[in-house]
């Protein structure tokens, strides 16, 4: 046994090191490119984790074309000649978020009309890009977004929420930008790929209103919680004092083409190939997930249980491919992501099974408030833990998968990658 966990680590690392690499997806927009006829200049715009990637794509493919642009990213840099990096926080917005956001919007106030404007949208853009509404402090909105993160809502329920905070959100970019030859290109990091929930919007009109937000924020108790700022913004926008985010129907958006880049599924699918060709049995999840962390977990550990036990869904030796955004609903003061809190929940339920192992990874290298991107474990972890005299359950509780991963050894730390693909699970069983 102790001899398949130890091949089964290699393998995981070494898919780690493949993704990180850019063996099983690099991301390629000339096909998109092609397809935007430019009239006057070009403009790069952008916000995510992997906005940098997309600009400098844009800057390959537009040369000289390109007037200007501003980015906004985890980090700022100089690598991009023609566009400016500017740095924002994730996952909550602070200062430097603000001032790089009215940077970005002052530019495209700027823009003449008619000019081409690609804007490059990924995941993280809710914080990186974000101007408070009017009457919230920034504080204030960072204790809504930190409120909203633990709460267990899903992506989707967390941005309408967000969409009504922020001055920069639900179409507000793109209103801005009305008169101008407008592109969106977005990589999805969503379940579902719905350009409405990636990255809060900037430039979708938004069909979601502020009843919907303050039901939300009903239905997870948060309400009470919430700064009293935003309530009142929130009931202002109820009864028509604060009028809701632009939507399709507000204008024409004649000018505004819309590419969504589905990329984990393509991911998951080059993964299998790599795991076919080493003699792997693959099984790929259908769909992204977009649940409870502990359900999901528990979907996933039953499942390779299941391959020992029954060899279903796929026989021995088997690898079982997830991908997806889980929920957590944060009631600890502990350290950790949802990678890292997933791996931890999963070497609880494998514990004792026989020789598996599991990877889980956040694709943007930045899992939750941590400097780690996941975490390995295998069905030994737990005990393992145990002679040492760490209490897995006990660290689980108190939402601390960090600490419980950095004493095992167990954590997988990438750095940024670039790309941000929602989150990755691979099972390894034998």
């Amino acid at each position: 046994m102790k001899e398949k966990l130890k091949e089964h680590h290699q393998v995981l690392e070494e898919i780690v090191s493949d993704y990180v690499s850019g063996k099983f997806f690099e991301l390629d927009l000339d096909e998109i490119f092609s397809s935007i006829k430019s009239s006057g200049d070009v403009w790069v715009l952008g916000a995510g984790k992997a906005s940098v990637a997309m600009a400098r794509q844009a800057i390959d493919y537009f040369k000289d074309k390109i007037k200007d642009g501003i980015i906004i990213a985890p980090e700022k840099s100089k690598e991009l000649h023609q566009i400016q990096v500017f740095k924002g926080s994730h996952p909550l917005p602070d200062n430097d978020t603000v001032s790089s956001s009215y940077e970005l919007l002052n530019l495209a106030r700027k823009i003449p009309k008619g000019d081409t404007v690609i804007f490059c949208l990924s995941g993280g853009a809710s914080a990186l890009f974000c101007i408070p509404a009017k009457g919230i402090e920034l504080e204030e909105i960072r204790n809504c977004y930190e409120l909203l993160l633990n709460s267990g809502a899903s992506i989707h329920q967390i941005n309408v929420v967000r969409k009504h905070l922020s001055e920069t959100a639900g179409g507000r970019l793109g209103e801005v930008l009305s008169q101008t030859n407008l592109h969106s290109v977005i990589l999805s990091d969503v379940p579902g790929d719905d350009p409405q929930s990636i990255g809060s919007a900037p430039t979708i009109p938004d069909s979601s209103t502020f009843k919907e937000a303050f039901q939300i924020l009903k239905q997870f108790k948060l309400w009470d919680h919430m700064p009293h700022s935003a309530r009142i913004h929130i009931s202002k926008g109820m009864h028509g004092d604060v009028r809701e985010n632009p939507g399709a129907g507000d204008q024409k958006w004649e000018h505004h083409s819309v590419n969504v880049i589905s990329g984990a599924k393509v991911l998951a699918e080059n993964i299998s190939k790599e795991l076919r060709d080493r003699g792997w049995n693959v099984f790929i999840a259908e769909e992204a997930y977009d649940d409870d962390l502990k359900k999901v977990s528990k979907k996933i550990c039953s499942e390779a249980i299941s391959v020992v036990s029954e060899d279903k869904p796929v026989s021995k030796p088997a690898a079982l491919i997830y991908f997806g955004e889980s929920t957590v609903n944060v009631s600890g003061k502990g350290k950790g992501g949802r990678n890292q809190e997933m791996a931890l929940n999963a070497a609880i339920s494998i514990e004792g099974q026989h020789s598996i192992s599991l990877l889980s990874l956040g694709t943007d290298g930045m899992d939750g408030p941590t400097d780690a991107a996941g975490a390995i474990i295998n069905s030994e972890t737990a005990l393992l833990a145990r002679k040492k005299k760490l209490n897995p359950e006990e660290y689980l509780q108190n939402n601390d998968s960090y600490h419980f991963h950095e004493k095992m050894e167990t954590l997988v730390k990438t750095g940024p990658t670039g790309n941000n693909l929602m989150d990755l699970q691979v099972v390894l069983v034998s």
